[in-house]
């Protein structure tokens, strides 16, 4: 891509210069098999586990999700891109030259996207008694559109020679957004069962994750009033905006920065709490090894909490812009001769201040994670069938955040200690109905939350993939060798 199409995308959809590398893997951290991964949705379901012992060794979720861009189901096969020499379909866009291989849907609606790639390092999961443990290890890239209007994704994705909105004054008064950031995380957990009595039992639970940030970015549009005149010609008659990069990009000369590697650091908090309805009346546990804590049935649980509650504040290699309703005429902008990045920006200062500096307005920001509010409700049906209700809702915290979608499932699941099956039934952004299906093996989960992402009975709009690899140990299994039994609590008697 050229820095005039560079200049337009930031023009109009404020996608700053970057890397965009299954948003809650339902089939892996829902289940009382989950361990260290139930700590993505709620930090108290720690103490759900039917393990006391939980060792992940690597993880993987793959999620893009849009509702302004496809391809035709006729084009797409999921397993074509395992094939040599393979080539995507390209088609004419119907103005201009320029080929392309996805469409655009031609909806008035304004449109979202949300792309998460999560790498789950090395982490583990201990349970004693009442308290919980746990480590974890992530690299997280997760980019968001937020309610961009209609006009402004066609013209960026399309070019300005789309004739059917030339000549048409938009102004699009409601704020949008886009958000991009790459971070590396180290999280330390803890639940506590601070009440079990009768049939009642409350667990609280807390993550505080340190964060080290590789690169972000981020705009912000409060208003946009504009007039597209021709293939070359923007009339942009009020422009309120702020938005902030950094990259590992040197700007000046357009080649990789990478020292330092991490651009800017801070923290983040997952806290919960976690009802759980006991089958038999709660007594205390006694046990004289780990291995040997009992397990406790359940009827049903709820569960409540906030994630990604935090941010990164990036002051290496970071740069802030601020145009205050400002108005400007741009004349020949696809010949605009723009060789680095930060002689793009120094040109769009000029042209809405007259001063190639004038727009800078810091060398510091913050942008805040994908904060969301976390409800799971699980129900024992009988024997090994569950029934799961989980609702996410995210929102930001500020204006310079990344924006989750919000999503509602419903997950039957079979599960064993040595067998598990999940069908995520969700509606995701409140319109997209999905169908997904996750299976366990011991330790080793395959799943995807949108399994017609994998096949073309319509068109694609997006995909979901998650796997991970982990070793756990149940309670009550401790397979001890010689003269000292964990069931035998004659002596040592030991309460938690």
């Amino acid at each position: 891509m050229n820095l005039s199409r560079l200049y337009i995308i930031m023009l109009f959809t404020t996608v700053l210069p970057g890397s965009l590398a299954a948003q809650d893997m339902l089939g892996a951290t829902l289940g009382n098999y989950a361990g260290v991964s139930s700590i993505e949705l709620n930090p108290s379901a720690l103490q759900n586990s039917k393990t006391y012992l939980d060792i992940q060794l690597v993880g993987l979720d793959v999620l893009v999700q849009n509702n302004a861009l496809y391809m035709s189901k006729t084009d797409y096969r999921f397993l074509n891109f395992f094939k040599g020499g393979y080539q995507v379909p390209m088609h004419a866009e119907g103005y201009g030259t320029e080929q392309r291989f996805l469409y655009a849907y031609r909806t008035t609606n304004d449109k979202s996207a949300f792309v998460n790639l999560r790498i789950d390092g090395p982490g583990a999961m201990l349970i004693w008694g009442r308290h919980a443990f746990a480590l974890s290890t992530d690299y997280r890239n997760v980019a968001s559109l937020h309610n961009v209007p209609y006009d402004v994704v066609n013209f960026s994705y399309l070019g300005l020679n789309y004739r059917p909105q030339q000549n048409i004054n938009y102004i699009d008064n409601r704020p949008f957004s886009v958000s991009a950031m790459s971070w590396g995380e180290i999280g330390v957990s803890y639940a506590y069962t601070f009440f079990a009595r009768g049939f009642d039992e409350w667990t609280g639970g807390i993550t505080i994750k340190r964060l080290f940030g590789v690169a972000g970015a981020y705009a912000k549009v409060r208003n946009l009033n504009y007039v597209v005149g021709s293939d070359s010609t923007i009339n942009i008659k009020n422009l309120d905006a702020l938005t902030g990069m950094a990259l590992p990009v040197n700007y000046d000369v357009n080649t990789a920065n990478l020292n330092p590697l991490i651009k800017g650091g801070g923290f983040g908090f997952d806290f919960g709490v976690t009802y759980t309805r006991l089958t038999r009346y709660h007594q205390e546990p006694y046990f004289n090894t780990l291995c040997a804590q009992p397990y406790e049935d359940y009827l049903y649980r709820v569960s409540v909490g906030l994630i990604d509650i935090g941010r990164i504040k990036f002051k290496n290699n970071a740069t802030v812009m601020q145009i205050n309703n400002r108005s400007s005429y741009w004349q020949n902008v696809t010949q605009m001769p723009f060789s680095t990045i930060g002689n793009l920006l120094d040109t769009i200062s000029y042209q809405f201040y007259g001063d190639k500096k004038a727009a800078y307005a810091g060398s510091s920001f913050n942008l805040w994670l994908p904060s969301a509010l976390s409800i799971q409700f699980d129900y024992h049906l009988q024997k090994s069938w569950y029934l799961n209700s989980s609702f996410i809702y995210g929102f930001p915290l500020a204006g310079s955040s990344i924006i989750r979608p919000a999503e509602l499932s419903f997950t039957p699941r079979y599960e064993t200690s040595l067998f598990e099956v999940s069908m995520p039934v969700s509606l995701y952004i409140w319109t997209l109905p999905r169908v997904g299906l996750a299976l366990r093996v011991y330790g080793f989960t395959i799943g995807t939350d949108k399994l017609g992402g994998f096949f073309h009975y319509s068109n694609f709009t997006g995909l979901d993939l998650y796997f991970s690899i982990k070793l756990f140990f149940s309670k009550g299994n401790c397979r001890i060798r010689g003269p000292v039994n964990c069931g035998n609590l004659d002596s040592k008697k030991i309460k938690y």
